[in-house]
């Protein structure tokens, strides 16, 4: 349970937590928040213990919404949860706040600007017991601390980023990240459903032009890193670079076997991204063929 002193917890946030069988992870990731007086969990009917054990929590609300597409379920919890704060921290219910980011948010919410509408982090991303930080890409900034009335979630299958209306500043302090707490099967099921819609994703940005090489050198992290992904999809042999890149150029070895083994794992997700690229493009091709056939055959009116 973070340790902030009650001076600070008068000047709380909201935090809200999007659920779906997360009995394993929920109840340290609310203990941590014990800072925040409204935790907003939006939950997507989970059949597990989640609920149970959320509202256990004294400082805890929960909505259900059937999930349909990511970024229609992030903007519903942005815009369809009615919070007692004009701030709100997004955490993922496998991540953790420690003390010293609980202190920060807490500070950094008294002291912003007004023109300032957004704040990004960057995390400590762990497996099998350590650090994970070559192989991670670290630093990875992500946009967790938000005026949910001047952000909103691009329209995209996955990986969405918020679309920011005002300054975007940083903070100093890292959540930590605890993607393999429920184990190995949760995280290859998890990244099974990812890998189709970033692949359906990747035939809607293939069916345009190349992205701009401009974003590459763009002063805003998260652009960068947008351009990058985007252009991977134009890429044979994902697996295989993203392994390189990971291991070899970001120093991926010095985190030992469990930097090996990460590696080898995003690898092969890219591998299952690039499979399921060619296979939607094969089924619209064939698709395609069909109706021009059935089209050519039909006689002239």
């Amino acid at each position: 349970m973070n340790d902030v002193p009650n001076a600070l917890q008068a000047a709380s946030h909201s935090v809200v937590i999007l659920t779906r069988n997360e009995e394993h992870n929920i109840a340290e990731c609310l203990r941590e928040l014990s800072f925040s007086d409204d935790v907003v969990v939006v939950d997507s009917f989970s059949t597990d213990r989640t609920l149970e054990i959320a509202t256990s929590f004294p400082n805890v609300r929960v909505y259900q919404r059937e999930f349909d597409t990511e970024y229609k379920q992030r903007n519903f919890a942005l815009h369809g949860v009615e919070y007692k704060h004009d701030w709100v921290y997004i955490c993922d219910a496998d991540e953790r706040v420690p003390t010293d980011l609980a202190r920060e948010l807490i500070e950094t919410i008294r002291t912003a600007p007004a023109d300032t509408a957004a704040y990004r982090l960057r995390y400590k991303n762990m497996y099998l017991g350590r650090w994970i930080k070559h192989a991670s890409s670290y630093p990875v900034w992500i946009i967790r601390l938000v005026r949910p009335r001047r952000v909103t979630y691009e329209v995209r299958e996955t990986n969405v980023h918020p679309i920011v209306e005002g300054a975007v500043g940083e903070l100093k302090s890292h959540f930590v990240h605890y993607s393999f707490n429920a184990g190995l099967a949760r995280w290859f099921t998890k990244h099974n459903y990812y890998s189709t819609r970033e692949a359906m994703e990747g035939v809607r940005i293939r069916q345009k032009r190349r992205p701009s090489l401009r974003s590459f050198w763009n002063r805003d992290p998260m652009v960068r890193r947008r351009a990058m992904k985007n252009w991977s999809y134009f890429l044979i042999g994902r697996g295989f670079f993203r392994f390189v890149h990971l291991y070899v150029v970001k120093l991926g070895f010095l985190d030992g076997a469990a930097g090996f083994h990460y590696c080898m794992m995003i690898a092969m997700y890219e591998y299952w991204i690039e499979l399921k690229m060619s296979e939607l493009e094969s089924n619209w091709q064939a698709a395609t063929n069909r109706t021009t056939t059935r089209l050519l055959a039909e006689p002239a009116t």
